[in-house]
């Protein structure tokens, strides 16, 4: 019988885990191949709030609420407010591309085929920089603006019943937010203009204050590097988050060895001379870049950076993940300038987690699944959504600079 995606209705949040799950299965090379997902995304979300990997600019976290308050102002009825919303993000896609904007656009390859709109992309950020008031799922905004054009008509007291049972009552978006052009996406495009980028980082100091996304946008520092930890501006910033940046960067770094071991069993397994030697100088290049840090890593507090992961509340780290990842980093610590004195210890530890992770699907343990492999899965460097966040961090600080 063949095998299909049936949606349940969790909350956006979940909903969005989901997608890019599906998104990264189609980039072979991102895949969170031994389960260590849950530690990044903590981590990205305390340093980069309300964002994801399948956002693009800045400017949708202004599009999307103009949009749904202009539907709200025409009073379009929840039976039809998900294809009108549709149709205006499909325009809006339209109108930059006439205009000549291309990077970052939504839609700009799918066009009318789009699955994944702006609205369902930037709600759960948007809640989390304090644009949306709403507090529920877009399913759920969408089910009850029946009611709320309702209970806006009305002079409502503190007691009235029907209020209460509607529990979301109340304005649904920031009474400061600009307002929007008469046409969108308006002349700027995706560009901000002064005043709308600055009122993005008014939000982001009053909702996100102590978060790396809101210092380096207040300190106009402009995002270049690869990773965060490479931009010079960090040495500017305040001890705490400079703290969390190098704890960001140690995982980064030393996790980066395990799935480069992952592939070179891989390789191994298929008796590729090229794929071997190509992991073999890649894990080399690895090994020299964690003896040249070796005192660092040395001295790696890790029970405080477990306190910083769990710290994160919205996301469930595992009792296995961690065990792996705490496994992991002892091997490389006990020999960190020649690890692979651990070879068999290392190579039982990352078939095991794959096992753990994948049950019957483990490519290590079932041909038919190796056969499926591309020469690389899961060796990109963790960078917690930074090529994302930095296009966001750049498109609000020339906002400001104008």
């Amino acid at each position: 019988m063949a095998s299909t995606f049936s949606w349940v209705d969790f909350s956006d949040e979940d909903r969005e885990k989901m997608v890019q799950i599906i998104r990264q299965l189609r980039q072979q090379d991102t895949i969170d191949e031994l389960g260590i997902g849950s530690v990044r995304d903590s981590i990205a979300n305390i340093l980069f709030p309300g964002t994801t990997t399948i956002q693009t600019r800045a400017k949708y976290m202004l599009f999307v609420p103009w949009i749904l308050k202009k539907m709200e102002k025409s009073k379009i009825p929840s039976e039809n407010i998900f294809q009108r919303v549709k149709r205006e993000e499909i325009k809006l896609c339209d109108s930059l591309l006439k205009m000549g904007v291309k990077d970052g656009v939504i839609g700009a390859i799918a066009g009318e085929g789009l699955q994944r709109f702006p609205s369902s992309i930037y709600w759960a950020g948007l809640q989390t920089w304090g644009i949306r008031k709403f507090r529920g799922s877009l399913n759920d905004y969408y089910q009850g603006l029946n009611s709320y054009y309702h209970l806006k008509k009305r002079n409502i007291t503190r007691d009235d019943q029907e209020v209460l049972l509607y529990h979301n009552f109340g304005e649904n978006w920031d009474e400061g937010l600009p307002e929007s052009p008469q046409e969108l996406p308006g002349k700027e495009g995706l560009d901000l203009t002064e005043n709308e980028a600055q009122y993005l980082l008014e939000k982001l100091l009053i909702n996100c204050r102590e978060s790396l996304l809101t210092n380096i946008i207040y300190h106009r520092k402009t995002a270049k590097k690869d990773f965060v930890w490479e931009n010079t501006f960090i040495d500017k910033l305040n001890n705490d988050l400079q703290i969390k940046i190098r704890h960001a960067q140690n995982f980064s770094e030393i996790m980066q060895g395990a799935a480069l071991v992952y592939n070179y069993l891989l390789a191994e397994k298929m008796e590729s001379e090229e794929l071997i030697n190509k992991y073999k100088e890649r894990l080399a290049e690895w090994q020299i870049a964690m003896s040249s840090r070796a005192e660092i890593f040395l001295n790696w507090n890790l029970e405080f950076f477990w306190n910083l992961v769990y710290s994160e509340r919205t996301i469930n780290v595992s009792s296995r993940t961690k065990r792996f990842i705490d496994q992991w980093i002892g091997i490389v610590l006990k020999n960190i300038d020649d690890i692979f004195t651990n070879k068999e210890e290392i190579n039982h530890l990352i078939y095991e987690r794959e096992k753990e992770v994948k049950g019957r699907r483990a490519r290590l343990r079932n041909p038919d699944y190796l056969a499926k492999w591309n020469g690389a899965a899961g060796t990109q460097q963790l960078d917690y959504r930074w090529h994302v966040v930095k296009k966001i961090v750049n498109d609000i600080i020339l906002g400001l600079n104008k």
